[in-house]
């Protein structure tokens, strides 16, 4: 704006001569050469400043779109690291209850803290197995006194091995409704063995993990449940099983693990009844 002020003193001064008639053509020339040198001034300066202004806009667009880059990297690496945590998790998840099984082969041995933290509690668990051994002994015990060792061995062996597919499940599954669970996981074992390719095999699998659970044996039912989960991907247990094996970690105090089995779970059959139960225990935590 300064450059404009002058011009306009000058030009309302040169006016003020004129008008006066005091201004010579010296005077006159002068001023005009000076008015000349004023407006290339001001033009140069209009020059610079569009420039700038080009300049600026190029600079603020070229800040915005690394902005944008950086952003966009951001995200990308936030994703990637968190689907690399969950990758961890999920690796955690089984290398544990690889270390279960493989603890469960090598007669205890301790491959890791959570296997020595076990082997501390060695004489409770060892207390189970002795109650569960007496259990064992006291059905023996009620089952012998109203038949002779002859019914006992004959009418209830010899037509096991000769029942069918869908007799020997029934009968598995019934025990297992009325309460006698280790007769039951023995029924279940037994038609696994003489029908491994059978279509109810996933479900027999599942009631044996059902059975540990009803038992508070977490450690053996996640197992067992695992076993549902990775040679019957296709059965109709699978969801049943990831639910039970979530609550079996949940039960153990291990939430990490219980979390990452439910979220798997919901993940992968959303609309499944065993994805709304997950939700609701994963609320409630």
């Amino acid at each position: 704006m300064k450059p404009y002020g002058t011009v306009f003193f000058i030009v309302a001064s040169l006016l003020g001569f004129l008008i006066s008639g005091c201004a010579t053509t010296s005077d006159i020339s002068g001023v005009e050469n000076r008015l000349s040198y004023l407006e290339r001034r001001t033009s140069d300066s209009e020059r610079n400043r569009d420039q700038y202004q080009l300049r600026m806009e190029d600079f603020r667009k070229s800040q915005t779109d690394q902005m944008q880059q950086v952003r966009t990297q951001s995200a990308e690496l936030y994703a990637t690291m968190d689907r690399l945590r969950e990758e961890i998790q999920k690796l955690n998840g089984r290398i544990d209850i690889r270390e279960h099984n493989l603890a469960d082969q090598t007669g205890g041995t301790p491959l890791n803290d959570r296997v020595t933290e076990i082997e501390k509690d060695l004489l409770a668990l060892k207390d189970r197995v002795s109650r569960i051994e007496d259990y064992l002994n006291l059905n023996n015990a009620k089952k012998a006194p109203p038949a002779s060792p002859e019914k006992v061995v004959k009418p209830e062996a010899t037509p096991d091995r000769t029942l069918s597919e869908s007799e020997q499940y029934a009968k598995a599954k019934q025990l297992f409704d009325s309460g006698d669970l280790e007769a039951a996981k023995t029924e279940f074992e037994q038609f696994l063995k003489r029908f491994p390719k059978s279509t109810s095999a996933d479900a027999a699998q599942f009631w044996i993990a059902e059975i540990y659970y009803r038992q508070k044996w977490y450690e053996k039912a996640i197992l067992e449940y695992q076993k549902v989960i990775e040679v019957y991907p296709k059965g109709n247990k699978l969801q049943a099983a990831l639910l039970k094996q979530g609550f079996s970690f949940f039960n153990l105090g291990d939430k990490a693990n219980g979390k990452l089995v439910l979220k798997e779970l919901i993940k992968k059959y959303p609309n499944s009844n065993e994805a709304k139960i997950a939700k609701q225990k994963l609320e409630g935590i």
